[in-house]
């Protein structure tokens, strides 16, 4: 265990020292595309209606108008890219909340297939979306890949991290995992592990949920982890994360799904079908970010995008 913590120390550190981003100069603000190549494109919504204790992702607070204002600027970035050479073969919408305004989100996914013939969408969303008009919605427009940030079905966890008033109970999340399950190519569960007051009961619930009850095609899971900016928050809201646990939970995980017959394509995720795709694994050595806070990696160099909302 104490292996483990240092290893950990060792690779965030590594990390932080390779990690040093400089400006670059480019006559548009984008990498060099190829012509002759399909890129995989990569699409941040940095908006939430609820902003989680424990997330360390790039998000900011939903407002109405300046997400519109937001996925109208993120229209003309895809229309820079397509006029500096850029062309997509697939595309994956993270966040924040993609879903927040579907209208807007399926308007961009539309223009994409038209322009670019793009096949493959993936989307990441929460338990709410999960209704009848928005899944309608949703798949009529050709987003075939859905994944659904749960987390887990334990109300008192739920409750912790501030999610249980907005995303409802895990009983009625099951209800629209269940109804969601065949509408989509594949539809992928975001489960995490190892919160402060997790019992290996309680895990051991969340895992039967997923396998025997829902039969989920795919399941990701994460390890809890705190950043400098979210530790305060996450110790006031759920407690203090202990490493220490980690190891053991991830074998209950991982002997659980290898025994319902699901295969490990990462270290995170389990696929019950050969052939999915793992939330962040593509066929794409190289794919372009666009949006705040995104990233690209072009012939082997990392580029990072302005976290600020208002460039």
């Amino acid at each position: 265990m104490i292996g483990d913590a240092l290893l950990g120390r060792t690779i965030r550190q590594a990390a932080k020292n390779n990690l040093d981003f400089e400006p670059v100069a480019t006559t548009n603000g984008l990498p060099q595309a190829d012509p002759s190549r399909r890129y995989m494109l990569y699409l941040h919504i940095p908006f939430c209606v609820v902003l989680c204790p424990f997330c360390s992702f790039h998000r900011v607070q939903f407002r109405e108008q300046r997400a519109k204002q937001y996925f109208a600027a993120l229209g003309a970035e895809i229309d820079l890219a397509a006029a500096s050479g850029f062309r997509f073969s697939e595309v994956y919408f993270g966040g924040g909340t993609p879903t927040v305004l579907p209208d807007e989100l399926t308007a961009i996914v539309q223009t994409l297939r038209e322009h670019h013939g793009v096949s493959r969408v993936s989307a990441e969303t929460n338990p709410d979306d999960l209704e009848n008009s928005k899944l309608e919605h949703l798949a009529e427009f050709g987003i075939n890949r859905l994944s659904v940030g749960v987390q887990s079905f334990d109300d008192d966890l739920l409750r912790q991290m501030e999610r249980y008033e907005k995303y409802g109970s895990g009983a009625e999340i099951v209800r629209r995992l269940k109804m969601t399950r065949d509408a989509f190519d594949t539809l992928n569960v975001d489960m995490m592990f190892n919160f402060p007051r997790q019992t290996t009961a309680s895990l051991q619930r969340d895992l039967e949920i997923l396998t025997d009850e829902i039969g989920a095609q795919q399941v990701s899971w994460y390890p809890l982890m705190s950043s400098k900016e979210t530790r305060k928050t996450m110790a006031k809201a759920i407690g203090r994360v202990h490493y220490g646990r980690e190891r053991g939970l991830y074998r209950q995980i991982a002997t659980h799904m290898l025994d319902r017959g699901y295969r490990r394509s990462s270290a995170w995720c389990f696929s019950r079908d050969d052939g999915m795709l793992d939330e962040y694994i593509t066929e794409n050595i190289d794919y372009l970010g666009l949006g705040s806070g995104s990233f690209s990696l072009i012939d082997g160099r990392l580029y990072g995008s302005t976290f600020s909302i208002n460039n």
